[in-house]
Order: structure tokens, then sequence, then C-alpha cells
């Protein structure tokens, strides 16, 4: 007999599309439905300076090609934003007011640029490099433009400034000890940092804030606490993300910086579950819920979370590298732990 359960996936990142694999593999007769706000399907998004520089073409970008879902029978909705969950009804509704049924639930939007609170009245000014359209938008500007700021510093912004310099951009760079929030940057880690990058010809800027953004005639005027101040082409932040959960609050989940969900990847809410960045995960052995960042704990998640949706009982557990190189500092990937010390052996570059 055929399977009549409807799985709805909201996310097409590494979280989402592991599960959508997982439970098409778990139950070949079940109705999958992964909806996404991006009009592209799964993409390699490290991969989306390469695409700013020319060196690898759009197709490059994706992980699978369409006719994956295809050959998998698993139905992807693109470009389209789901604007409220009515969990008493099992009930999705889109933004152009479509009402979708779930019989199960997996939320795994991912996050989306932090803007930092201070910076939130130069929000304007300020550029990211999070997402496949905001590149879209921004690359032919990119490469006609000559200088460049760059606040903050994290992985996708220290490639973005090498990236740069390659194309022979001037780029000053204040590295901010927030950038990769929820972690801090200490003084010293910044000083092992701007050592490292010192090699790239940037300006390197340490130690300092920004004061304020003024924007003349499509350039921009930087100035620093300290009194610094640099006019560029085009300004860029890279302050870390931010779980993308908007859309879910006020349906009854409980909610903290991401969706709170038990050690089997379950809400608070029946057939409601939530994977990848924009999850945070209660961990019975420290007593507290963690957040993960990276690939391979998305898709950890995402494999885990179909499994309990389909029955199982399995606890989800912190996967591949629990640190990477950061410029020479050593930046955890997920609190599901504590610090290992056999780890600092590790290669992580």
């Amino acid at each position: 007999m055929a399977s009549t359960d409807h799985y709805v996936i909201i996310g097409n990142g590494p979280a989402g599309n592991a599960a959508a694999e997982t439970l098409r593999e778990k139950d070949p007769d079940c109705r999958i439905t992964i909806i996404s706000d991006e009009n592209i399907p799964f993409y390699y998004k490290p991969k989306l300076t390469n695409f700013i520089s020319g060196q690898i073409a759009e197709a490059d970008l994706l992980v699978y090609n369409p006719d994956f879902y295809t050959d998998q029978n698993i139905r992807l909705r693109l470009g389209q934003r789901v604007e409220e969950i009515e969990a008493r009804t099992n009930t999705l509704y889109l933004s152009h007011m479509e009402a979708v049924n779930y019989t199960k639930l997996l939320i795994a939007t991912g996050s989306k640029a932090r803007v930092l609170p201070s910076m939130e009245s130069y929000a304007h000014c300020l550029s990211f490099i999070t997402e496949y359209e905001e590149v879209v938008a921004y690359r032919k500007q990119i490469r006609k433009a000559e200088s460049f700021f760059i606040f903050g510093g994290d992985l996708v912004g220290f490639r973005f400034l090498k990236m740069l310099r390659k194309m022979g951009k001037q780029v000053t760079l204040m590295i901010c000890p927030h950038a990769f929030w929820p972690f801090n940057i200490t003084e010293e880690m910044q000083d092992t940092i701007a050592a490292r990058l010192s090699d790239t010809g940037a300006r390197i800027i340490t130690q300092d804030d920004i004061s304020h953004v003024v924007e003349d005639n499509g350039r921009y005027t930087v100035t620093t606490q300290e009194g610094q101040g640099v006019t560029v082409d085009m300004v860029f932040s890279f302050n870390g993300l931010v779980p993308r959960v908007d859309f879910a609050r006020g349906c009854g989940l409980d909610i903290d910086r991401g969706i709170l969900v038990n050690e089997y990847m379950q809400t608070c809410l029946d057939d409601i579950y939530a994977c990848g960045s924009c999850a945070q995960i209660y961990n019975p052995k420290l007593n507290t819920y963690t957040t993960s960042i990276g690939w391979p704990n998305a898709q950890t998640q995402g494999r885990v979370a179909a499994e309990n949706i389909l029955g199982e009982n399995r606890e989800v557990q912190a996967v591949g590298r629990k640190y990477f190189d950061l410029e020479g500092v050593k930046i955890k990937t997920t609190w599901w732990e504590d610090y290992d010390a056999q780890d600092d052996n590790i290669n992580l570059g």
C-alpha cells in the first residue's frame, strides 16, 4: 500500500537535502516537498566567491542538477516563502496564501547575515555575501569597483578579501571581535589573524570600531572610533550569522537564538522537527542547548531528524571537525561537547 504521508522540509541547504534523501531511501512511497525562498537548487555556498571572480560558472555552484529531484520523486518548490505555520492543523501558509498540509514538518532554514546593533542605522550602506541572490545582485558592481571596506571577518569574509586582492582591488579590513558570534575573538586572536593576512597587501585595522558611515554620490566614507577614515566604493559586512526563524515565531515553538529541539531534533510541538544552524539542540550531558555550524554537522542533523520523523529513536551527535582554522586561530564548530585536548594536534588547515 502506498504511503499517504507528506513530509515537508523548509530549507534547501545541506540539512534539508540530507533529510530528503534519507526520507526517500527509507520510505520509497511517501510524498516529499522541499520549500525554499531562494530561486536556485541546492548549491555550494563556499563557492560563491569563486563565482563572483569568474573562476566557475553558475552550473558549477549546484550540488545536484534539477533532474536529481525528479529522479528521486522529491518536489522542489523554489522562490516560495513560508509566512506562517499553523501547528494545530498541520498547515503551512505561503506568501501567496497557498495552504500546504504536512504529516511531519522539518525546519532547516539555516542562517542569515547578522547586522550588529551598532550598525543598524547604517545597514543601507552595507552589502552581504551569504546567499546566491546577493551575489547576483552585486557581482557586476564588485567587478567594476576599485576599493572596498570589509567589516567583520568570518571565513567567507577572509575568502572574499583574498579574492578581491587577486582581482587587484584595494581592500581595508576591520576585524571585529564578534564576527563569529556567538563565538568571541580575543585581542590575541585578532593579532594572529592580522599577521596571517598581512601578506595579502590589504590594510588591516584591529582594536577599533566603526563610528559612522556616510554615503555620498555612490561612494562611502567609513570613520572609525579612533579617527581613521577611508572612502571606498563598497562596504561589506561579515559579522557572523543568525538563525532564519522569524517566520516561525508566534506558532507555539520555543525559540531562543534558534528553534529549541531535544537530542532527537524534535521541537516542543508534535510533528515538527528542526535541524542545522537554525536549531539549538539540547545536550543532556551539559544540560544546555547548543548550536553548531558547518556542512557535516548540518548533514548529520538532517539525517537524524529524518530517521526520527520515521519513528526511529536516534540521538544526534556532533560530527566532522570540532574546530576549523581561521587564519591561524582555532574556532569551535559546535558547542555539543567541551574542548577535547586531543584535538590540539589536528591539522585544520
